[in-house]
């Protein structure tokens, strides 16, 4: 059995000009909580989004991201620079020369980090990313999990779905014959949960600000005070089963 806690969207500036609470003290009670843990998990995989685009790198977080209770894989979101990501945490994962892809096998689960943020800032994948990950799953023999930033499902809101995933179908394509348990994201910055390629998908909540949720459209989207909180998932032989973890 692996334990696998996702943390997502923490969005850590450096000028504190937060818009709702101090993510950098919700990541440090993330951190204690897991610590705390009767079992801690084998690894944190932090889905995105690790600073907000006002910050100008990555100096003011690794001393931060260092004091994770176990492993911390981190993964590229929108608000991320790839090159300045790839020089920060070149050190903590193998990413790919061509894409900030990696995976990583923890215990008997192979997690499988694909990058999805395009070189203009939108959401999906390309064919290098598609051969990549053809690749991957054709050599994976024990469960595997896929962890994107974007969502590539749809969410039925439409200031998330109106911009759409590029290549969504020849990923699902890919997915659906393929070892993958579940699949898991971050960018929404809320709790949401459907079944896309045959799989059980979601994304988990920010440690940062909320995500105002209009289903219609109609409303803006913009920053909401939301309790900050991650994801522990915990995958077996024959399941995965996962849990919300709040902050209080």
């Amino acid at each position: 059995m692996a334990i696998i806690a996702q943390i997502t969207d923490p969005h850590l500036r450096d000028d504190g000009a937060d818009p709702f609470h101090d993510p950098a003290q919700a990541l440090c009670r993330a951190f204690a909580q897991i610590a705390a843990m009767d079992r801690k998990p084998e690894a944190i995989v932090l889905t995105g989004d690790i600073i907000d685009r006002s910050a100008k790198g990555y100096g003011h977080v690794l001393p931060l991201l260092s004091a994770a209770p176990v492993p911390l894989l981190p993964m590229p979101g929108n608000q991320d620079d790839a090159t300045a990501f790839r020089a920060a945490f070149a050190g903590w994962v193998d990413f790919q020369p061509d894409h900030l892809s990696f995976t990583r096998q923890i215990d008997d689960v192979c997690l499988i980090a694909l990058e999805s943020t395009r070189p203009d800032g939108g959401a999906g994948i390309d064919a290098r990313q598609l051969d990549w990950l053809a690749q991957v799953l054709a050599t994976t023999t024990g469960p595997a999990m896929l962890a994107l930033h974007h969502p590539p499902f749809p969410t039925a809101a439409p200031h998330l779905d109106r911009a759409g995933f590029q290549n969504a179908d020849a990923l699902a394509a890919l997915i659906a014959h393929s070892p993958v348990r579940r699949i898991i994201a971050g960018h929404s910055h809320r709790a949401i949960q459907t079944v896309w390629a045959g799989r059980l998908a979601s994304t988990a909540p920010a440690i940062g600000h909320g995500l105002s949720l209009s289903l219609t459209g109609g409303e803006p989207h913009k920053p909401v005070c939301a309790m900050p909180a991650f994801d522990l998932h915990v995958v077996d032989d024959r399941s995965v089963t996962s849990h919300l973890i709040p902050l209080d």
